[in-house]
């Protein structure tokens, strides 16, 4: 029970003078676990502990942080929003640790760079080989997980940048996005495949063929199955579903299929060998492929990082396509 409510003015400084760390690692445990005793367990503290430090949070507050039913409990609003700030305060600590230990190797910082496919062929490592030319001592550490993840880590302060392309329509809140290059899709087809060099292949001959598909449930898969749908067939039934791009890659160089993929990867992907390109259009609609970041995140690091990108961009720019606007 909260005792006589402090005013706004004592609540903003209950925040800013007497939140500790401690206070953020509970509110966050509380809110992951659902309850006092499994947040104990994930602090290595005793149930007491976590009560006691929730109710110096209320107190200090004048508010509910938590709203008890049975043994489960529910994060309130006023909680919400000081839950954010718990987990940018945790976002910071970890983020300034490894900063501290990339120094104590010799290291000059860190850049944390979440990334989707149509980044990984020829941008992204054009522009991290261009820092290191220029910062050696410069640690860079890459992410390749599902968008919605790396958004998730960005907004946590986790990522310091994610490079992405996102349908107008999905674009995430609260973030300020920099156009970088158009990227479309292309159809790409096994350089070994008995097809390969048989020219403009219909869509009936196609769908009869072994295909690379997306995961179920993934932005890209509901894509091209819309696109698949608006050519009046039905998809193919000879599938391999997979989502890793170099186990893609590798199963084309080994048998005979088709797959749809970005244009940089399909590009990079034939010039090895492994695959033709075939003529189709295959739009599936994605915006230009974009450097993502929290508004109010800037360094020097940062800023040169995004130069170099653009830099990198203008060199991939697919021919015959207009320049991204940057927002």
């Amino acid at each position: 029970m909260i005792d006589q409510p402090p005013s706004p003015e004592a609540a903003e400084q209950f925040i800013v003078r007497r939140m500790s760390l401690r206070h953020a690692r509970v509110l966050i445990a509380l809110h992951d676990t659902g309850n006092a005793s499994h947040a104990a367990e994930v602090l290595h503290v005793t149930q007491p502990a976590v009560s006691k430090t929730l109710a110096e949070l209320e107190q200090g507050l004048g508010q509910m942080l938590f709203l008890r039913k049975g043994r489960h409990m529910y994060i309130t609003p006023v909680g919400r929003r000081l839950l954010t700030l718990a987990r940018k305060i945790e976002a910071d600590l970890h983020r300034a640790a490894g900063e501290v230990a990339s120094m104590v190797r010799g290291a000059t910082g860190e850049l944390r760079v979440g990334a989707t496919n149509a980044a990984l062929a020829r941008l992204l490592p054009r522009a991290v080989a261009a820092l290191k030319r220029e910062s050696p001592q410069v640690t860079v550490s890459v992410r390749t997980h599902a968008l919605r993840s790396l958004f998730e880590d960005l907004l946590a302060g986790q990522l310091d940048l994610v490079i992405a392309r996102v349908m107008p329509q999905d674009e995430p809140l609260g973030l300020q996005r920099m156009a970088l290059l158009q990227q479309p899709e292309r159809l790409a087809i096994s350089a070994q495949h008995p097809l390969a060099d048989a020219g403009l292949l219909s869509w009936e001959t196609l769908s009869r063929q072994r295909w690379i598909w997306h995961m179920p449930g993934t932005r890209t898969r509901m894509l091209v199955d819309r696109l698949w749908q608006a050519k009046g067939l039905p998809l193919p039934s000879d599938l391999i579903e997979n989502g890793d791009l170099m186990l893609s890659l590798n199963m084309m160089r080994e048998m005979p299929l088709l797959a749809v993929m970005p244009h940089d990867v399909a590009v990079d992907a034939q010039g090895k060998g492994i695959v033709r390109l075939l003529p189709h259009d295959v739009d599936l609609g994605l915006g230009a492929l974009s450097v993502w970041h929290l508004p109010d995140s800037h360094s020097e690091l940062l800023d040169r990082f995004k130069l170099l990108l653009l830099e990198a961009a203008a060199e991939v720019q697919v021919p015959g396509t207009p320049a991204a606007a940057t927002v």
